[in-house]
């Protein structure tokens, strides 16, 4: 399953990345917005995996960001609390069909002392160019965090993955949802049933394999109307009809800050 090409280890034709649509919990946003927001943060997503027994399992999901000259992986810290090191965490390249395993960039973990945050700087080398070509990475950057009307979820839970002759399917979830309370926290709903762009009532998936992703902040510029996204909160729980969760991106700067 493994192979190796000197020294630059990649697992090969074991991802297949499957396309998605956007579901909608109880914001109203108007179809063609949302299959524009989901097109957008498709290019942020990352799946990250781990590597148990020779096999390659879904663990979390994360975001690349960029501070000063560094790739930061940010992600939740509860992701490594049943034995995942960064010898064993991968990043599965959608494009490429593989994943690349994070023992291979001399990486280094920080964790936030207080909130479940995570974030792995990215040694130099053949790793990081690789991850710089497959992933956009955001900069570190002062963002509004007064709420929104919503808040979008990208992210790859393990619902919406299946395992097909040593390949994993993987489809990503794209959920709207109203902005409930910010703080020490932010929350945002998340109901058991939600609503396709066509109208469709489906069942929203549990979020298990989605922490580490970002909850993005949609908002209209008021000068013409027009909406952007900016990170909110980096989520690591939920609950079905209550909300999903997630450490402010006040706490993320914080810590990368701290560590440049």
């Amino acid at each position: 399953m493994a192979g190796g090409d000197g020294g630059d280890s990649l697992v090969r034709m074991l991802w297949r990345h499957l396309d998605t649509s956007p579901i909608d919990i109880d914001t109203g946003v108007e179809p063609a917005i949302a299959y524009a927001v989901a097109g957008a943060l498709a290019a942020h997503t990352v799946p990250l995996l781990a590597r148990r027994d020779g096999r390659i399992e879904p663990l979390a999901s994360g975001v690349f960001y960029r501070a000063g000259q560094r790739l930061w992986l940010v992600t939740c810290r509860h992701v490594f609390d049943d034995g995942i090191v960064l010898a064993n965490l991968g990043v599965a390249l959608p494009r490429a069909g593989r994943v690349r395993w994070l023992c291979e960039s001399r990486s280094r973990l920080l964790v936030h002392p207080e909130h479940d945050l995570a974030a792995i700087v990215i040694g130099t080398g053949t790793a990081e160019r690789e991850l710089r070509s497959a992933w956009t990475a955001l900069p570190l950057a002062e963002f509004d965090e007064a709420p929104a009307h919503a808040l979008v979820l990208a992210a790859w839970p393990y619902a919406q993955m299946r395992r097909i002759d040593h390949v994993l399917h993987a489809r990503p979830l794209v959920v709207f949802a109203r902005w409930l309370q910010s703080g020490q926290d932010v929350r945002g709903s998340y109901a058991r049933t939600a609503r396709r762009t066509d109208g469709l009532a489906v069942q929203a998936p549990p979020l298990d394999g989605a922490s580490g992703a970002t909850l993005w902040a949609l908002r209209t510029v008021a000068a013409d109307g027009r909406y952007v996204l900016q990170p909110a909160a980096v989520q690591f729980a939920f609950k079905h009809d209550a909300y999903m969760r997630g450490a402010p991106i006040s706490a993320l700067r914080q810590l990368l800050q701290a560590a440049r």
